[in-house]
């Protein structure tokens, strides 16, 4: 098999753990908003494919007031529902 086949299986594996990474953390993982103090999730295609920083910040809007910050995810289901509609 070329060299190019094997780059090619490389750089698939990579993105389906990737994927499979991103999707674990997404449904694990929520945000509050610090103007509303509201709790959300965020779907796992929007939380790929949001900006992040390097201290782990991710880019969301809050569907409660419809601010826009760099928030961090906080570990574990929202407290009270799991819905993403705890406020």
């Amino acid at each position: 098999m070329p060299t190019f086949a094997y780059i090619l299986i490389v750089i698939a594996v990579l993105i389906v753990f990737q994927v499979v990474r991103m999707s674990r953390r997404a449904s694990s993982h929520h945000f509050e908003c610090p103007t509303c103090g509201k709790r959300f999730n965020v779907g796992a295609i929007q939380y790929m494919f949001t900006a992040h920083n390097f201290e782990g910040q991710c880019r969301v809007t809050c569907p409660g007031c419809g601010k826009t910050a760099m928030l961090p995810p906080l570990k574990g289901s929202i407290p009270g529902g799991t819905d993403g509609t705890a406020s």
